[in-house]
Protein backbone atom coordinates (compact mmCIF):
# COMPACT_ATOMS: atom_id res chain seq x y z
CA UNK A 1 0.00 0.00 0.00
CA UNK A 2 2.91 2.36 0.71
CA UNK A 3 4.07 2.04 -2.90
CA UNK A 4 0.63 3.10 -4.15
CA UNK A 5 0.59 6.14 -1.84
CA UNK A 6 4.10 7.07 -3.00
CA UNK A 7 3.03 6.78 -6.64
CA UNK A 8 -0.04 8.99 -6.08
CA UNK A 9 2.03 11.54 -4.15
CA UNK A 10 4.67 11.61 -6.89
CA UNK A 11 2.07 12.01 -9.66
CA UNK A 12 0.27 14.87 -7.92
CA UNK A 13 3.50 16.61 -7.00
CA UNK A 14 4.79 16.39 -10.58
CA UNK A 15 1.45 17.58 -11.93
CA UNK A 16 0.87 20.73 -9.89
CA UNK A 17 3.74 21.66 -7.58
CA UNK A 18 5.47 24.96 -8.36
CA UNK A 19 8.44 25.61 -6.05
CA UNK A 20 8.23 29.33 -6.84
CA UNK A 21 4.57 29.57 -5.79
CA UNK A 22 3.47 30.00 -2.17
CA UNK A 23 2.75 26.95 -0.02
CA UNK A 24 4.14 23.48 0.42
CA UNK A 25 3.64 20.86 -2.24
CA UNK A 26 0.87 19.27 -0.15
CA UNK A 27 -0.89 22.63 0.23
CA UNK A 28 -0.66 23.24 -3.52
CA UNK A 29 -2.00 19.76 -4.26
CA UNK A 30 -4.80 20.23 -1.72
CA UNK A 31 -5.77 23.44 -3.52
CA UNK A 32 -5.96 21.60 -6.86
CA UNK A 33 -9.34 22.23 -8.45
CA UNK A 34 -9.08 19.54 -11.14
CA UNK A 35 -12.06 17.45 -10.08
CA UNK A 36 -11.82 15.61 -13.43
CA UNK A 37 -8.59 13.97 -12.26
CA UNK A 38 -9.04 10.31 -11.33
CA UNK A 39 -6.82 10.85 -8.28
CA UNK A 40 -8.70 13.92 -6.99
CA UNK A 41 -10.41 12.08 -4.10
CA UNK A 42 -7.17 10.44 -2.95
CA UNK A 43 -4.79 13.36 -3.56
CA UNK A 44 -2.33 14.12 -0.78
CA UNK A 45 -3.35 16.98 1.50
CA UNK A 46 -1.90 18.38 4.73
CA UNK A 47 -2.71 16.19 7.72
CA UNK A 48 -4.89 18.83 9.34
CA UNK A 49 -7.22 18.57 6.31
CA UNK A 50 -8.10 14.93 7.08
CA UNK A 51 -10.39 13.62 9.82
CA UNK A 52 -11.07 9.91 10.20
CA UNK A 53 -9.63 9.25 6.75
CA UNK A 54 -11.88 11.77 4.96
CA UNK A 55 -10.65 14.96 3.33
CA UNK A 56 -12.39 17.91 4.99
CA UNK A 57 -13.57 20.36 2.32
CA UNK A 58 -13.64 23.33 4.70
CA UNK A 59 -10.01 22.75 5.71
CA UNK A 60 -9.00 22.45 2.05
CA UNK A 61 -10.92 25.66 1.27
CA UNK A 62 -8.94 27.41 4.03
CA UNK A 63 -5.67 26.19 2.49
CA UNK A 64 -6.80 27.40 -0.94
CA UNK A 65 -7.71 30.82 0.50
CA UNK A 66 -4.32 31.04 2.26
CA UNK A 67 -2.48 30.35 -0.99
CA UNK A 68 -4.58 32.82 -2.97
CA UNK A 69 -3.93 35.55 -0.39
CA UNK A 70 -0.15 35.01 -0.51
Amino acid sequence: MAALRQAIDAHCRACIFDPLAPGTWREQVAACASANCHLFDVRPVPRHCVKRGVIQRDAVAAVRAKLEAA
